[in-house]
């Protein structure tokens, strides 16, 4: 892997140029960190944040292999992103209030059309009535490109703006058993059209039950539902309009030891267009986690999920996706931290769509990713970091292959 990207990376005369910008970028920054961090503390009521990343991709459409994106892309790219932001963190007695909002700016070497600017925040007040009665209030944003996982559109920017407003409450008198509740509204809009994953929105409300065991440990119930609808119908792929889910979730935090704990989900999903009937579906889904602190320097997760999601094409209205991964860290130094991940996925593409067939197969894609990143934290507001990715999909649909190497460099400032 490295050998590919000493060939495609360093010996290409863009990517020469382009790290000189990152160079540039990287040399005002270390100097800002020398002539800043003195000041700085991540504990403060406010803190500013600038940073960047360079990242190069050598299938960045993660097209099939010997298939090149149309127009006058081209299949590597470099990504420039820098970004800084503000952090706002006070209490006042039992309140606790909480802004955070960054501004990102992405800029390709290669396919500049997909260059983009975001304004990204998230603002929380952690109301508390009385130490029994508590929950929050939120306001969140978030902009970025859509992946080009499903998205195969290789010449068209498309960018997706999440939107959502969150309120939430757990009252418990002597802290055993909780009444939970909450309403959410969210917003999913595509500033391209995107059928299988098509802008949305929906109003949610949930009520759920809470048990708290004395080691900290608790299980929890809780039922939602959700009203949404499509922004975008399209009568040949069948996208409705309305839509609405019904879901329960079943969810545990179980502390074996000191050293280790097991957090875990089983929920169930159904989801009704109220215009196509063929776009019903309904599942099951969850997780568990596993985290051990093996030694004083390393600790290991495990996670295995299943998620349901609706995409809505020619041929299917929903995916499965399984997921098994495992993330171990080690602490090398009180400094530098040496991370790694692998997963292997299996996603199925279930539901009829309007053209499906008795010959018409199931699409299966099988996935494996596995990764190394190195962190450096020379001091409390200063991190840098360096990291290698490999992701590949094996599908049994034609066109759906890819095989995709990414390596980065990033450094972020708090002050």
């Amino acid at each position: 892997m490295l050998h590919r990207f000493n060939e495609s990376f360093v010996g290409n005369k863009h990517n020469k140029n382009a790290f000189k910008t990152f160079a540039l970028v990287i040399s005002c920054f270390l100097f800002q960190c020398a002539a800043t961090s003195a000041y700085a503390d991540s504990d403060d009521t406010i803190n500013f944040l600038i940073g960047t990343d360079y990242s190069h991709y050598d299938n960045l459409f993660l097209l099939p292999d010997g298939q090149n994106p149309t127009g006058a892309a081209e299949r590597s790219d470099n990504v420039l992103r820098t970004n800084f932001g503000i952090k706002v963190n006070k209490k006042y007695g039992l309140q606790a209030f909480r802004f955070d909002y960054s501004h990102l700016d992405s800029k390709y070497d290669n396919a500049s059309f997909l260059n983009f600017n975001s304004n990204n925040y998230k603002a929380a007040w952690l109301w508390s009535l009385t130490p029994s009665l508590k929950g929050n209030l939120s306001s969140e944003r978030k902009v970025d490109l859509i992946p080009f996982l499903d998205n195969r559109n290789s010449n068209t920017q498309n960018i997706r703006t999440l939107e959502m407003q969150m309120f939430d409450f757990d009252w418990s008198p002597h802290n055993v058993w909780h009444l939970l509740g909450g309403y959410t509204k969210l917003e999913s809009v595509n500033s391209q059209t995107f059928l299988q994953e098509t802008s949305f929105k929906f109003n949610a409300a949930e009520v759920g039950v809470k048990y708290s065991f004395p080691s900290d440990n608790f299980i929890a119930l809780k039922l939602r539902k959700r009203d949404g609808e499509n922004q975008e119908i399209n009568v040949p792929n069948q996208v409705g309009k309305d839509f609405s889910e019904n879901e329960a979730e079943l969810s545990a935090l179980w502390r074996l030891s000191g050293k280790s704990k097991l957090t875990a989900n089983l929920g169930h999903n159904g989801h009704t267009d109220d215009t196509y009937g063929l776009r019903d579906f309904s599942g099951y889904f969850g997780g568990v986690n596993y985290s051990w602190d093996a030694s004083a320097k390393l600790n290991v997760g495990v996670d295995l999920t299943r998620k349901l999601a609706s995409y809505q094409d020619f041929t299917s209205s929903y995916t499965v996706n399984d997921v098994l991964s495992i993330r171990p860290t080690w602490a090398l130094t009180s400094k530098v931290t040496l991370g790694g991940s692998l997963s292997a996925s299996k996603r199925k593409f279930l539901g009829d769509g309007p053209i499906v067939s008795a010959t018409t197969p199931t699409r299966i894609d099988d996935g494996v990713t596995y990764g190394i990143e190195a962190t450096w934290v020379p001091r409390s507001t200063m991190r840098f970091g360096v990291n290698l990715q490999h992701d590949k999909r094996d599908s049994n649909f034609a066109d759906r292959d890819f095989s995709s190497n990414t390596v980065g460099i990033n450094g972020q400032l708090t002050f």
